[in-house]
């Protein structure tokens, strides 16, 4: 048989034949289609793919171990250390020559590719604004180890194997071993979802200051060592490496990076960006891919450093995003990391000594950079648990440990031994950091105002301080109508924390900050600073319209994902000691009449509607648009409303402290505010009524009672009681009186017994975050058109009532000022 290829895979030569095509005829025509590159290909993307999802989707996920180690586990599995092994047939599929040369390439590839992604989406201003904390972990977290393992090494020189002091296998391990790779943190934190957490974005500071710091280091003590060796040939490496190392970081500053700011500078608003100019920005990535590989650096160090320097968020950051990260990163890149596991062959190790003395250098780098990242925040006064978990974040292993562990090999820096005894430590530490994070840290923890934060205990004359979310500019026009109808007076005033919620996109690292017209930082570029301007106009322009002194305004900008928004929503509420979060519902009533979804993301809104219920520290409002709520009504128009008011409101009164909240707040504004407000109580008959919470039914009793002492003028403000039998007769109620108004407000009965008067109708609902009778109102059997606001008010455990530790001041809950 004539050979005329050869791949080097674990210092062994491998051939293959010549000829073997790309494609096979099929198994009718007696090809095995294995033996092909292309189907061979695909086999090997289908099985890891499917093997990877399945032991992280029924395992290794639920336990909050990344996706990354998962699929290098999978390798694993399907390579020598177990399929090869036990099915030496089956195994000898994933170790032919032409499978190792595919893998590595198309892996390679989209590694890369994902690289210059995750370096578009960063957000360099993050160093900037990341503060002395990040500053001093990052520093202290990456010399620590160096300096930890190279004592080590000192002390134990005369143990160390000669393979070991030949191949320079300890300085190459203390280099990558005790860096906190941006890339391994960034993508942990998605797959725990704390980017938006407070110490996942202290830990994505750190990483990412550290990366630049280590790779700037390295490059200059190499130079340096190269050109003061007393070897001439040395020198004039060590100078060229220097110059050159100077020339391909400028010219990606001023000629690739200017010549992509131009493909993206006229796409529309919204808009992704052109095929032809996503291709011509991928070709200049993959062109700065191979210079980097001409000058001796990594394939993937040119990609990430010219993403650094181009701007996230829309349109490019979105674009990747939307048009690669599902390819790139769900299908292409699982090869890189499975082929990291497929070399390794757990067999191998047989010198204990050997791989006991390297697990002793392992143990010490991660031993110190723990220590040394805990210090910094024991420091700055961050709670021992905190602090242990920021430790944690920053050791963080899995992707780029198994690719320079890879290289190494390739290099022979590392034997099959060595490899495999590395390869455990990543799998071992890379697990067991991310799932102790996932139990240990709980950010909604925090969010506990430890006192009772809602409309119904405000103090008389006190400002209402209410937090608005807003998702588009669809959300603007309801909630203005609401704050319209709240009518704020120099009496009752209003202050109002707007929070545009966007989701992320296209960025690595979440923002909360607040808005400020013209501030570059406020924002990233793109559609979301436009849209943001937007509808910060129209809040401005309606505390504009109000008297002096009524109301007040204090803008945000919150991107971050929906499964983690709720932590930013909470954060901002715990700061500001806001009574009330009020949030859009993410279905509104369609043009023909139909009910549609308020954005394409509306599953997730709902998800993140519920979060902010389950762990609000103040009270909450749905407000479900039906479009019966006025904008700003003018005091020409006001007089032609039926009864002569510009709004008229009910309330639905059931009982329990949601209930207790609606009309709180209904109270409130129509306190000093021409509003029309009714309050519907509905009994039931004397021989029905079962007093199975009679401390419910008192705290009921004494809250109408103030209510109709206070407010209710028989003209303006009503109060009407309903003894019914059941909940046929309550909808009945309800049905026949709703028309009259243009607001309908109602509790949502989260922590309330159930009652006879909804037992009936608790089974057909269909959006729990509504409440039984919230979700009657909106739905469209009912055919009730009127806007409904659902209130729940603070839970118990919201307000420190069912917490065992003791009160704590009010100071140290809140964040300060400026990015929470």
């Amino acid at each position: 048989m004539s050979l005329a290829e050869g791949v080097q895979l674990n210092k062994s030569l491998f051939c293959f034949e010549a000829d073997t095509g790309a494609t096979s005829s099929g198994v009718f025509a007696g090809d095995d289609p294995l033996k092909f590159y292309f189907p061979l290909l695909l086999y090997h993307i289908c099985v890891v793919f499917i093997l990877s999802r399945a032991i992280h989707g029924t395992l290794l996920g639920r336990a909050g171990v990344p996706l990354a180690i998962s699929q290098i586990l999978a390798g694993a599995l399907l390579g020598p250390s177990f399929l090869g092994r036990f099915f030496p047939c089956v195994g000898q599929i994933f170790a032919t020559p032409e499978g190792w040369v595919q893998i590595n390439t198309v892996g390679g590839y989209a590694f890369t590719l994902h690289i210059f992604t995750v370096g578009v989406k960063t957000d360099l201003s993050m160093i900037v604004k990341s503060g002395k904390k990040a500053v001093a972990i990052a520093i202290l977290g990456t010399a620590a180890p160096h300096l930890a393992m190279y004592i080590a090494g000192l002390a134990l020189n005369d143990c160390l194997p000669k393979a070991w002091i030949d191949s320079f296998l300890l300085t190459n391990l203390t280099s990558w071993w005790s860096l906190s790779a941006f890339i391994v943190v960034c993508c942990t934190l998605h797959d725990l979802n704390l980017l938006s957490s407070k110490l996942g974005r202290l830990a994505m500071s750190a990483s990412l200051i550290g990366d630049f710091a280590n790779t700037f280091s390295i490059a200059g003590v190499t130079s340096y060592l190269l050109a003061s060796s007393p070897e001439e040939k040395l020198q004039r490496i060590g100078f060229m490496s220097s110059l050159s190392f100077s020339i391909f970081i400028a010219l990606m500053a001023l000629v690739a990076r200017p010549t992509i700011l131009r493909l993206i500078r006229d796409v529309p608003e919204g808009a992704l960006l052109p095929e032809s100019r996503l291709v011509a920005v991928l070709l200049i990535s993959l062109t700065c891919s191979f210079a980097g590989e001409l000058l001796g650096l990594h394939a993937t160090y040119g990609p990430f450093m010219l993403g650094l320097m181009l701007p996230g968020g829309a349109p490019l950051g979105v674009t990747l995003e939307e048009r690669l990260d599902r390819l790139v990163v769900g299908v292409l890149t699982p090869l890189l990391f499975a082929q990291g596991g497929m070399r390794m062959n757990v067999y191998t190790i047989e010198d204990v000594y050997t791989c006991a003395l390297l697990q002793l250098f392992l143990v010490v780098g991660i031993v110190a950079k723990f220590v040394a990242c805990i210090l910094p925040c024991l420091y700055c006064r961050i709670p021992v648990r905190e602090a242990v978990v920021v430790g944690l974040m920053m050791n963080f292993k899995g992707i780029t440990e198994s690719v320079y562990a890879s290289s190494f090999m390739d290099s022979n820096i590392l034997d099959d031994q060595a490899y495999a005894a590395f390869m455990v430590n990543v799998l071992v530490i890379g697990a067991a950091t991310a799932s102790a994070v996932k139990y240990m840290y709980h950010p909604e923890e925090k969010y506990v105002a430890y006192r009772r934060r809602t409309v119904q205990h405000k103090k008389l004359g006190e400002e209402l301080r209410m937090l608005a979310c807003v998702h588009s500019q669809v959300d603007v026009g309801p909630m203005v109508a609401l704050l319209d109808a709240a009518s704020p007076t120099p009496a009752t005033p209003l202050a109002l924390y707007l929070l545009h919620l966007v989701p992320l996109a296209g960025l690595t690292s979440s923002v909360l900050r607040h808005f400020k017209h013209g501030d570059p930082n406020c924002v990233p570029t793109g559609s979301t600073a436009t849209e943001s301007e937007r509808i910060v106009n129209a809040f401005q322009f309606f505390v504009g319209q109000r008297p002096q002194g009524s109301s007040s305004l204090l803008p945000y900008v919150c991107i971050a994902p929906y499964a983690t928004m709720h932590n930013d929503v909470c954060a901002v509420a715990l700061e500001k000691r806001a009574m009330l979060i009020i949030v859009p519902f993410h279905k509104r009533l369609a043009i023909d009449g139909s009910i549609e979804p308020t954005s394409p993301n509306a599953g997730a809104i709902q998800a993140a509607n519920a979060n902010i219920l389950n762990y609000s520290p103040c009270s909450v409002a749905i407000l479900v648009d039906r479009g019966s709520l006025s904008g700003v009504v003018s005091a020409a128009s006001a007089a032609a409303v039926d009864g002569g008011f510009p709004h008229r409101v009910a309330v639905y009164f059931l009982g329990g402290p949601d209930d207790r909240e609606a009309m709180a707040l209904a109270a409130h504004m129509a306190e000093d505010a021409p509003i029309g407000l009714t309050v519907f109580r509905f009994l039931l008959p004397v021989e029905w009524q079962q007093r199975l919470n009679p401390e419910e039914d008192q705290l009921d009793e004494e809250a109408t009672q103030d209510f109709v002492r206070r407010c209710v003028d028989e003209h303006r403000v009503l109060y009407s009681e309903h003894t019914v039998g059941g909940s046929d007769e309550m909808v009945d109620v309800i049905r026949n009186t709703s028309l009259s108004f243009n607001l309908l407000v109602v509790g949502r009965r989260a922590e309330s017994l159930e009652s006879p008067l909804t037992a009936g109708i608790s089974d057909w609902s269909e959006n729990l975050e509504l409440g039984i009778l919230g979700d009657l109102l909106t739905s469209t059997d009912f055919g009730c058109r009127v806007s409904t606001l659902v209130v729940q008010q603070q839970t118990r455990a919201a307000a420190g009532e069912l917490c065992q530790s003791p009160e704590k001041p009010e100071k140290a809950q809140h964040p300060p000022d400026g990015p929470v």
